[in-house]
Formats: structure tokens, sequence, C-alpha cells
């Protein structure tokens, strides 16, 4: 039967953005909630690149660091669900939840992203989701760091697996027989056992520092050493750091005190500043310091950078969701915010000061608080005392 109205009425009259996409990253089509959100014309829009409209960016998304249409859809097939920021009829950039799904026109065989755009609002679910996004850009930012920390030990276990095997076969080596291996105690299993098991620990090791960056943030304290959290986020972003020949130096205070605090919630602030640091001092001459003070009933963590700096009219804007000076980054643009949404709730503050072109001072005050049972213990089984 045919309908009284054709396609373009009833995707115009969806409350949500919907647009189609080619394998050139270019906009097909969109209706009309789309163009409503961008404050953009159809001729603005279509035939115009999708990481232009949405993103203001010259270069499409790094699929690395954030799910592409292009890439997942078009290219694998999959269907996509995903936080992305976009900019708004304001210039303003907002927060969408995007579906995305394959289209193919079996006509011609071109293959298409079709996406269905839906702006979330500013409550605590959406703030969930911004959380959910920002801890995804942290670990595609420090993926080469991690794959490059495991991929070490597994090649040491690796050559110890087939020096064992060497060993046990008793058959010839490109280097002489089995005879020779033995006089230089080359077949010592025992050593290579227990290189095994050093390197497994390494791994554990690695894996344990990202499963509580995963934890969810909570209200409830964990029993925390700050300077343990602050090694353990600085060993994360050393790779990264030494990539790009930057320095990190640290001075941790030895009296600071164990105090109660999301030692996930924590460690991710650590994270977001410290990338953020990272991304605004120069490569070869760049300088982080990580410092830990005690101050009267707060503990005091400084992460200064000799960087390009802050204007001043911008420091108040940094912890805005999505703000952001280099459109070209990889940041998703939430670190800051996230960050200091985790601090207030959790009673502590983040401070700034800034000068262009000398570098930035970022003030991190957790309160001391003994708000945890007297019966926890620490990581080595000892009781603890806390009055």
């Amino acid at each position: 039967m045919d309908l009284p109205f054709n396609r373009d009425d009833i995707l115009d009259a969806i409350n949500d953005g919907i647009i189609v996409i080619d394998e050139n990253y270019k906009i097909v089509y969109a209706n009309r909630r789309f163009l409503q959100d961008t404050g953009m014309s159809a001729s603005e829009v279509i035939g115009n690149y999708c990481y232009k409209v949405a993103h203001f960016r010259d270069d499409p998304c790094d699929p690395l660091l954030e799910s592409c249409s292009v890439e997942e859809v078009i290219k694998k097939g999959k269907t996509v669900k995903v936080i992305h920021g976009h900019y708004g009829s304001e210039k303003k950039e907002f927060a969408v939840e995007i579906n995305s799904a394959p289209l193919c026109d079996d006509l011609t065989g071109k293959k298409y992203a079709v996406e269905i755009l839906r702006r979330l609002g500013s409550g605590s679910n959406a703030q969930l989701k911004f959380n959910l996004s920002q801890r995804l850009s942290e670990v595609g930012l420090l993926a080469e760091g991690v794959a490059h920390e495991i991929n070490n030990p597994l090649n040491n276990i690796i050559a110890s697996i087939d020096m064992i095997k060497m060993c046990a076969d008793g058959g010839l080596t490109r280097n002489g027989d089995i005879e020779d291996i033995e006089k230089k105690g080359g077949c010592d299993l025992k050593k290579y056992f227990e290189l095994m098991k050093q390197e497994i620990e390494r791994c554990k090791d690695i894996t344990k520092k990202l499963l509580i960056l995963s934890r969810p943030v909570s209200n409830l304290s964990d029993i925390v050493n700050v300077n343990n959290s602050v090694e353990e986020s600085l060993s994360l972003l050393s790779f990264t750091a030494n990539k790009k020949n930057i320095m990190i130096k640290k001075n941790l205070a030895p009296d600071i005190p164990l105090t109660g605090f999301s030692e996930a919630g924590l460690r991710q602030v650590l994270l977001n500043i410290g990338l953020n640091a990272i991304q605004a001092v120069q490569n070869d001459s760049g300088i982080i310091y990580f410092i830990t003070k005690k101050i009267k009933e707060y503990i005091y963590i400084l992460i200064i950078d000799n960087g390009r700096g802050i204007e001043q009219e911008d420091i108040k804007k940094i912890f805005d969701p999505f703000f952001s000076k280099n459109k070209n980054s990889a940041s998703t643009g939430l670190g800051l915010s996230i960050s200091m949404s985790i601090m207030k709730s959790l009673g502590g503050s983040i401070e700034v000061r800034s000068k262009h072109d000398l570098g930035t001072k970022f003030v991190v005050k957790i309160p001391i608080s003994k708000n945890f049972s007297e019966s926890k213990k620490n990581k080595t089984g000892i009781e603890l005392a806390v009055n």
C-alpha cells in the first residue's frame, strides 16, 4: 500500500539525529534533527566530511582512541554504540550517544554506516557515560605502553621455554651440542623456571594496575597509600613519556599517612592530569614533576610541567566538559572535568595555576581521613592501628 508521505518525512519526524556516511567519511544523508543540532544547512552537511561537521577536525578520528563508524561499521561490518562529543549550533560541544549499523546498496555494492545520534543530558547517567568514555580514551593513550611492558616479559618466558625444551631434548643447537650448553651452565632449569615466575609476576602487576583503574569510583573509602598510587600511576605513564623523550621527576614526602579515599578515583585523576601534562610539554625538552606533601590535615599532590601553559581566560574553562584548545588532539576533553567531579564527590579539590609559555601547576588536595575500619589490613597483611 502506498503511504501518503515519503522516507524523508518519516526520518525528519524522529527526534534523534540520523546521518548516513560513506566509506570516504562523507555524509550522504542527514535528517532534520541532525541539521538542527549542528546549526548547519543541508548544503553545508551533505557531501562534507563527518569529522569536519561533528568534530571540527581536519583529519578522521583515530580508530585506536575513538570508535569510528567508517572503520568499525563499514570496513568490519560491526554495529557500534559509543559516546562522542559533537559540536552544536552554538559552536559548543555536547555529548551524544551514537548507535551505528552497516548498510549496503544492493544495486551498486557500496557500503555505508547509518548513525542514530541521541543527545545526552547533564544528569548522573550522562556523567557515568562521560566517565566510561574518558576511561576508554585513557586506555587507548596508554595501550602502546602497556603492550610494550607485557610483551617484554612474554618474550623472556618464550626464550626460557625454548631453552628448557632444548635441554630436555638433548639435541643439537645452532651454537653447538647440548654438552656445550651444559658446560656453560645453560641447562640450569631452576634458573629458567625462576625467570618465568618473575616475568609472570610482572605481567600480573601490570594488569593489577589496570584493574584498579577500571574499578568504579565509589564514595566508600579504601585505605590509600597516596605515594604508592602516584608511583603506580607513573609506571603506566612512563612509556608514553619516554617515547617522547619527556622527563618525569618525583619528590614524594616520606611522612604521607594512609588515608580513606577512593583508590580508583585517585589513580584516574592522576592519569588524567599526567596525560594532560604530557600533551602540553614539548617533546625532547619536557619535564613533569610529581610532588607529595602533608600540610595540616591535607595531602597535597603537585603536578608541575614546563609546557606551553594556559591562557588566563581559559583557566576557568578547562574543567568544562569537552573543553580543548587543540581540536586535533586525541583527548576527549573530558579528563579534567571528570577529575574535578571525582575530587569534589570525595571531599577533595583541584586547583590550577599557569603562566603562558612557562608551565602549569595542578594542586590536588586530599583530606586526611581516618574513616576506615581498624580491622582492615594493608597489602602486607599487617594490622593497621588507626584511631
